[in-house]
């Protein structure tokens, strides 16, 4: 089976998600990016593509489009940090830890700083329970506590961390639970930012939820190569496929219509569903 890298599907998505917030010039500029990029890893079919690096778009950049667009912080919408201890599998820490770093991600776009730092002491516990301390070392806890005053350090501290994270994985050919970290990540950042405040008279904002079909089109081409049948089956991999049977919608508007009322609410409506079906 040719499969596309793990990395090469997250910089299309990283790609996409920018497009967003971008003009249509830029937009096209992105879609070349897009090709090229797709075409680059259809001559590299092996999963592992050590040889080639690619950037790992995290949470975080999504958010900071979305505050860039005029989204707020809502603090009301984050998990309860003791709530990690009711993720007791492997799977189920996967899809943890993907809903944390996206909470993270939040509180650090928009400077929480308390809410980060605990965030991030929740996401290190479940990256050590999943094995992952290379992503998320004392060290690195030591760099992120310094520069709690520092949006732009927060962003590349958990950019790093996030790649060591998807890198290890990678390596280690563990791509189910890359998988589920990659789909709970993206569902809790989209309920953040669909939820956080009243978008429908920001076009802005409904830009940058309404352009992730993109970002959803990809995952479901993703998941279907890996995992084949499987990926339908999967309750959580399910949650994809569902939400781009959504997406697929704004596909009949006009161009210059974003999403209608009706559309945009059964959006809010389903991802709201699927993060609970994701909440322990």
């Amino acid at each position: 089976m040719n499969l596309m890298p793990m990395r090469s599907i997250l910089l299309i998505i990283g790609i996409v998600t920018i497009t967003a917030c971008n003009t249509n010039k830029e937009g096209d500029n992105v879609k070349k990016a897009l090709h090229d990029e797709v075409v680059t890893s259809e001559v590299k079919p092996e999963f592992k593509s050590s040889r080639m690096v690619y950037r790992v778009p995290t949470p975080i950049e999504f958010f900071r489009f979305y505050q860039d667009g005029g989204g707020r912080y809502n603090a009301e919408l984050l998990l309860p940090v003791n709530g990690a201890a009711h993720y007791i599998s492997s799977k189920e820490k996967a899809v943890a830890f993907g809903l944390f770093a996206s909470d993270l991600a939040f509180c650090a776009v928009f400077a929480k700083n308390q809410q980060t730092i605990s965030l991030f002491e929740t996401t290190k516990q479940i990256a050590d329970e999943l094995g992952l301390t290379a992503g998320y070392g004392e060290s690195l806890m030591k760099r992120f506590k310094d520069n709690l005053d520092n949006v732009d350090s927060l962003y590349h501290l958990s950019t790093e961390s996030y790649w060591k994270v998807f890198s290890f994985l990678e390596e280690q050919n563990k791509t189910r639970l890359l998988s589920y970290i990659t789909v709970a990540g993206w569902i809790e950042s989209l309920y953040l930012a669909i939820n956080a405040q009243s978008v429908e008279n920001s076009d802005k904002l409904k830009a940058c939820i309404a352009d992730q079909q993109y970002v959803i089109e990809n995952l479901v081409s993703y998941l279907t190569s890996v995992h084949g049948d499987e990926a339908s089956n999967d309750d959580v991999f399910h949650l994809v496929f569902e939400l781009n049977d959504v997406y697929i919608n704004l596909y009949e508007n006009p161009e210059d219509v974003i999403s209608t009322e009706e559309q945009f609410n059964e959006l809010q409506k389903v991802i709201t569903r699927q993060r609970a079906v994701l909440v322990k």
